[in-house]
């Protein structure tokens, strides 16, 4: 009889077709246990492979499902202590898709290398108003020496293929019995039917099959691929059987989902196991039983391969499952009651639908009016996905672990530019954050989303998606503030402090990325209330926690240090973590290069000549690879060593020497200067429309029709031409490929250094004269609409209905006052001219653009207003002095509310501009004094002050 405490390895079978081929890949069976624990039912096959001994158990005749495999490993541990790794090992059903080219006989593996343990159970989740599912649960990371094992595994067959096939012949020679049902059926009996095809019970080979529109059509497999092939990623497990093919479409959509199960999640978050699973079927209703014998073969052949890859002193030092199994029997008895429990949350949701007024409330934080808008998510999801192996760093972080544990507080996480931030944060909120709080996020996004307003609106929009009995702590506000609500950063900070504190909020999460990009005169009070949420009452606003990237700035860091003795775990500086992420850095570098040799067919030996002279590099960061690996791709590089060491040695050895790069390639340097000034100047990003009408604006336009505008796709293309991935089009509109970039560019930052003479483009360009561009720009098109009266009609139209000639309209009138103010214009400059053109009341240009601007500010529209309100209004020194200068200008005219001129400029706080009225006499009326706010007057006596 053999002693239980000899066996360290515990295989897990579901059904007998799977036992039997578990036993057969055995290299020696043993006796059978010399006791096992009083209460286990479990059948065992004891049994020496490899280097191991493992202990191999059936579920019950009859049973499956999560709270069966649960059962039998609870009985299993209390019979064979020692058991340190556990495997998984059986058939499951597959879900192919364009991604994956999953097929019968296929091999499917839990992946643990992308952060979660590689299983999901999705019946416990819950989908609610056509959201994607939402798993509650996920299996535990396998041990380090199982995923050290699996690398291991996946290189060798990627070099020198895999002999399963061969292994499940050898036995099927000793056991010839096996044959008929273990073998492998001919690949005729490997049918994918499209997802809409239902099972005729008829037959599948007779009536399914007999339609070849039901199938979908797959080359055959060559003879340097894999077959069966072996697949790493998610496998979903519930505790009932998939047999729905748009289900599981979705689900493989949604979760990159490659495979269906009933038995792994029951021993989620306890039991380190790796799950292995043989393609039977491909989760639909054709179900049949042909390929289980050959595809529960597959599965334990590759299991053999992989244990024996691991030496049994690793297994030794590994913890025995048994002292970290608490609670798994509670789980196997929460599972036994499974469909009470969805009963519970399909009638939870039903109670929590909201009534009209709650969703228009809503609605009001999604600040979107049309599906073109871009969206928080939207800002998200552009972000690159993370290569396998990185942000690790992070993950194992001992301040982001402790934090994770933690109820409450806030977590800094600083680096420098290009490390990664953004890619960490996606990852975290998509795969890492706990499932079981409310995670809300947003990504700053400099001149386009960075405001405050914008940021509390999506978090609150996501927190009451995710919570909505939560929505009327707005609902209360709402009645307070009318539409005005999304516009009061005070009320949507007090809306978010009641709604976390309430006891049905629960754990909530909020992820803040690039607080450097925030707007700057607002970055002042989101870290007052964010600082404030954690110092007035630590336990008052109740499970909530923060998790903030940004570079490392003084004025970032500097507000968190008030708080470091109730969190001292509070920052994790990753700019002092290079080393580490140097190391991720080499990961990506790993994957980009076997990427470009598939694409550019490099043969091994010149991949990995590439990829060392790469590794080799010092200090890189995640976007130099991206943009060295842009430029690798277009370039047509000779394929010989001496032809990547030439290439090497050409490549750009910093970000700003590969923007440089990019940038000079151009052979319309001052168009390409013209459109940069433009991005860099805009008040938010420019559609593609706008910008094509933009750049072809210049000093010899006369009129809108004599653009010469090219087709949007065309411009597109010579945008590209201009400027490469210096800049970068997504949504329709046109965006620096980085923050970095814009700081490139700029010449008149803080951070500015003495310009290198081999860099052209480096600071370049000082903020005021982009402004420059644009103002004349914006001037110079709405001066059309003086010159051409059959463009008013089409200029009041709605913005979706002009061409694409009037689609800089929306944008000039909105912001030319604004860009002729910044670009510091002198009065004696030509653009003065186009301004005072658009600037008379009795022009068509003003009435156009003018009409256009108020409505868009929210105020009564004005009456009885004079070119020197306006650019008064604006603080334009250079106009308002032209028409000083003209002694036509009525200083004191007053509109219907008594405003003048002075009163504009006050209330603006245009200090230059108030001067130059009051030199020309203008009057500060006692009226205008309870009108303005309370820094005008102090303005205008200041000035009084200084010219007396």
């Amino acid at each position: 009889m053999s002693d239980p405490n000899n066996y360290s390895v515990g295989w897990i079978c579901a059904i007998g077709t799977e036992y039997i081929a578990a036993q057969e890949f055995l290299d020696d069976e043993h006796d059978p246990p010399e006791f096992v624990s009083p209460n286990d039912t479990n059948d065992y096959t004891l049994g020496r492979l490899g280097k191991h001994n493992v202990v191999v158990a059936v579920l019950p005749d009859g049973e499956y499902g999560t709270s069966s495999a649960a059962s039998v490993a609870t009985n299993m541990l209390h019979s064979f202590p020692n058991v340190r790794i556990g495997l998984m090992v059986g058939i499951g059903g597959g879900a192919p898709s364009e991604k994956h080219d999953i097929r019968l006989g296929d091999i499917v593996v839990s992946a643990p290398r992308d952060g979660e343990g590689g299983v999901f159970q999705y019946d416990f989740g819950k989908s609610i108003q056509d959201q994607a599912f939402q798993q509650t649960r996920f299996l535990n990371q396998p041990p380090p020496t199982l995923r050290a094992a699996l690398t291991g595994i996946q290189a060798q067959y990627k070099r020198k293929g895999h002999q399963l096939e061969a292994a499940i012949n050898v036995i099927l020679e000793k056991n010839p019995r096996l044959r008929q049902e273990y073998e492998r059926p001919q690949p005729g009996a490997d049918r994918l039917f499209k997802a809409d095809v239902t099972h005729d019970p008829r037959g599948c080979a007779a009536f399914c099959a007999n339609e070849p529109s039901n199938l979908i059509p797959r080359r055959e497999r060559t003879k340097h691929e894999d077959d069966p092939a072996i697949h790493y990623g998610l496998i979903a497990s519930a505790n009932q059987l998939m047999k729905d093919a748009l289900v599981r479409d979705r689900l493989a959509t949604e979760k990159d989902v490659l495979c269906f199960e009933m038995e792994a999640a029951g021993l989620m978050n306890h039991f380190p196991c790796l799950v292995i699973r043989g393609i039977c079927d491909y989760s639909d209703s054709h179900k049949n039983k042909e390929w289980q014998g050959y595809a529960a073969m597959a599965a334990a052949a590759y299991a053999k391969d992989l244990l024996c890859r691991i030496l049994p002193n690793r297994v030794e030092a590994e913890k025995k499952i048994g002292e970290v199994l608490s609670g798994l029997q509670e789980i196997a008895e929460e599972h036994l009651d499974v469909a009470q429990r969805q009963l519970e949350i399909q009638e939870h949701a039903a109670k929590q639908k909201l009534s009209d007024k709650q969703e228009q409330c809503l609605q009001l934080f999604r600040l979107t009016s049309s599906s073109k808008d871009a969206t928080y998510e939207w800002y998200k999801d552009r972000v690159e996905d993370r290569v396998d192996g990185t942000c690790e760093w992070f993950l194992n972080h001992e301040n982001f672990q402790t934090w994770l544990e933690q109820d409450s507080g806030p977590l800094l996480v600083s680096a420098d530019p290009g490390c990664g931030k953004s890619v960490l944060a996606k990852y975290l909120i998509d795969n890492r954050l706990p499932r079981s709080a409310a995670i809300c996020y947003f990504f700053f996004k400099d001149q386009d989303q960075n405001t405050v307003r914008q940021a509390l609106c999506a978090v609150l929009h996501q927190l009451f998606s995710r919570k909505p009995s939560l929505i009327e702590h707005a609902t209360e506000q709402l009645c307070i503030d009318g539409q005005g609500l999304i516009n009061s950063t005070k009320s949507l900070w007090t809306i978010l402090g009641n709604a976390v504190q309430d006891p049905q909020a629960g754990p909530v999460i909020i992820v803040l990325d690039a607080l450097d990009e925030c707007a700057e005169s607002e970055f002042e009070d989101l870290m007052r209330n964010v600082e404030s949420q954690f110092r007035s009452n630590q336990s008052g606003h109740g499970k909530l926690k923060y998790l903030l990237t940004s570079r490392p700035y003084e004025q970032v860091v500097s507000k968190f240090r008030r708080l470091l003795d109730a969190f001292p775990r509070i920052r994790i500086p990753g700019e002092e973590e290079s080393e580490i992420i140097s190391q991720e850095v080499n990961r990506v570098i790993q994957y980009r290069v076997e990427r470009l040799a598939r694409e550019k067919e490099l043969s091994d030996q010149l991949k990995g000549h590439l990829e060392d002279r790469l590794l080799k590099i010092t200090h890189r960061t995640y976007l130099w690879v991206y943009l060295v690996f842009d430029y690798l791709k277009t370039e047509g590089f000779k394929k010989t060593p001496k032809g990547v060491e030439s290439t090497i040695a050409t490549l750009p050895k910093s970000i700003n020497q590969a923007y440089e790069r990019i940038l000079n390639k151009s052979k319309e340097p001052e168009m390409v200067r013209k459109a940069l000034s433009i991005i860099l100047a805009a008040r938010r990003p420019l559609t593609l429309s706008e910008m094509n009408v933009a750049v072809n604006i210049d000093s010899t336009s006369q009129s809108i029709h004599n653009l010469d505008l090219e087709e949007e796709g065309d411009f597109k293309s010579r945008l590209r031409s201009w400027c490469g991935l210096f800049v970068s089009i997504h949504h329709g509109k046109v965006y620096f490929l980085h923050q970095t970039a814009r700081e490139f560019l700029l010449a008149d930052l803080p951070s500015s250094t003495t310009i290198p003479t081999e860099l052209q483009w480096h600071h370049s360009i000082i903020i005021h004269h982009a402004h420059t561009v644009l103002a004349e720009l914006c001037v110079r098109y709405l001066n059309f609409f003086n010159s051409d009266a059959s463009l008013l009609t089409d200029a009041t139209l709605e913005a979706s209905h002009h061409i694409d000639s009037h689609a800089f309209l929306d944008y000039s009138a909105k912001f030319w006052g604004i860009h002729f103010r910044e670009a510091r214009i002198r009065n004696d400059a030509a653009t003065v001219n186009l301004a005072l053109g658009i600037c008379d009341p009795d022009s068509r240009g003003y009435s156009t653009w003018f009409n256009i601007y108020w409505k868009s500010i929210h105020w009564e529209f004005p009456e009885h207003f004079t070119n020197l309100m306006i650019s008064s209004y604006f603080g334009h020194e250079a106009v308002v002095k032209r028409l000083l200068e003209t002694d036509k200008a009525d200083v004191d005219w007053k509109n219907e509310d008594g405003w003048t001129a002075l009163s504009w400029a006050a209330e603006g706080g245009y200090e230059a501009v108030v001067k130059l009225l009051l030199r020309a006499g203008a009057k500060v009326h006692y009226e205008y004094k309870t009108i303005v706010s309370k820094p005008a007057p102090t303005l205008i006596h200041a000035s009084v002050k200084v010219d007396s």
